[in-house]
């Protein structure tokens, strides 16, 4: 610790990497591992198609009860402890996953990893929150999201390809990746800190906020809950068709590898997405603006996405990764740079808005799902017309104040 404490202006970015490291573990790799396994387990533990699609809607189930307390939590205890419990319990839930037998415990299993998974979208964002300010705080967002995307493709690239073979098969790959998540929480407890009192006193309250003072606050702010609705429509798209996608292709005849390679390649682009998506709204003075255009494009690749095949299937694809992690951390500004929510309220803000998100995600897998059997493709026709119900919300934010190039 001393040697982060030497010079103080450059631990935000030591905090920042915790965050990093927190969503790349446990909000990418642990839970993004699990699309391209679900063949491996379904064929192992007998699931359907709908179980399938309701196993992968647990962890959003969780988020609907968590995302919210945990926002108040962080706003009360700090990131510090909060992530230090956070942490342990995910990599030891994510572990069990592995011990499941059938449809209910690996249901169970996935629930209460969902529950720690589930608060990351309303805890790491604090950092950037308390942290760091103007065009940092579009940049740490970023940063935060391109590590997300990152271990999204890693899981998708490595789980079933070549970790299933090297830990013998899809269980030994959920216990190995329960281990960096403890030791994760043993970093944030031993050289975490809550605030950068000594680098910016007055524009961090060194106040922690009673759970109601905060949840009272932020239930009155307009933008919140529409913000809220917003993120229904994508977080439920986005999550199911990232998690049929792999098995769709599997069904009209491409090989694994080149199945689960779509997603990965879909993380990948996302990854290097994340920060033009980002500078351009800084540039624009229009985050609201270009996360609209985001959305268009999100609904018109999904949709098209069934009608067409080979080569095709790669620029939608690619499409669609584009514009899908920058969109995410365009959200975190947003609630942030709220101007009746700032870093104080922050956590509980977009922890209420995960929650709402997270309902969106938890419904829309299975209810998607349910159509492959009329057809196989008629799944992405429902998440594309999902993603294009947010659009008429964006009138019901308010007039933006950001600045040109600020």
């Amino acid at each position: 610790m001393s040697i982060i404490e030497t010079n103080k202006s450059y631990y935000r970015w030591y905090i920042l990497f915790l965050g990093m490291m927190s969503y790349f573990f446990i909000a990418g790799v642990s839970r993004m591992c699990m699309p391209v396994l679900f063949k491996e387990i379904s064929e192992d533990i007998g699931l359907s198609m709908l179980e399938i699609g309701a196993i992968w809607g647990m962890d959003p189930l969780a988020g609907i009860f968590i995302a919210l307390p945990g926002g108040l939590i962080v706003d009360r205890f700090g990131v510090k402890r909060t992530m230090f419990f956070i942490s342990i319990f995910a990599g030891l839930f994510g572990a069990l996953r592995g011990f499941s037998m059938n449809f209910a415990s690996m249901a169970a299993t996935m629930y209460l990893f969902g529950l720690m998974a589930a608060t990351m979208p309303s805890i790491i964002p604090k950092v950037t929150a308390i942290w760091f300010r103007g065009k940092e705080l579009g940049l740490s967002n970023g940063l935060l999201n391109i590590v997300w995307a990152l271990g999204s493709m890693s899981a998708t690239l490595l789980s079933a390809t070549w970790f299933s073979h090297l830990f013998g098969g899809w269980r030994g790959v959920l216990f190995a990746y329960g281990v960096p998540c403890v030791l994760l929480g043993v970093l944030w407890i031993t050289t975490g800190k809550d605030r950068p009192a000594e680098l910016t006193p007055d524009s961090v309250s060194n106040d922690s906020q009673p759970l109601l003072t905060s949840l009272k606050r932020v239930v009155k702010i307009k933008e919140v809950w529409v913000l809220g609705l917003i993120t229904f429509t994508y977080w439920g798209s986005s999550m199911g068709f990232v998690g049929y996608l792999p098995t769709y292709l599997k069904i009209i005849g491409w090989t694994p590898l080149q199945a689960d390679s779509t997603v990965t390649v879909m993380a990948g682009v996302a990854l290097v997405g994340t920060l033009p998506v980002v500078m351009l709204s800084d540039r624009l003075g229009s985050r609201k603006g270009v996360l609209f255009v985001s959305f268009i494009i999100m609904a018109l690749t999904v949709f098209a996405l069934p009608f067409f095949e080979g080569t095709f299937v790669w620029v939608l694809v690619v499409l669609t990764g584009f514009t899908r992690t920058g969109v995410a951390a365009l959200f975190n500004v947003i609630v942030i740079e709220t101007k009746e929510i700032g870093s104080e309220y922050s956590g509980t803000a977009i922890g209420l808005v995960s929650a709402i998100g997270m309902f969106g995600a938890f419904l829309a897998p299975p209810l998607g799902n349910s159509f492959e059997i009329y057809n196989n493709g008629y799944p992405f026709i429902f998440w594309a017309v999902l993603a294009a119900a947010g659009l008429p919300l964006f009138a019901f934010l308010k007039k933006e104040e950001l600045k040109k190039g600020e």
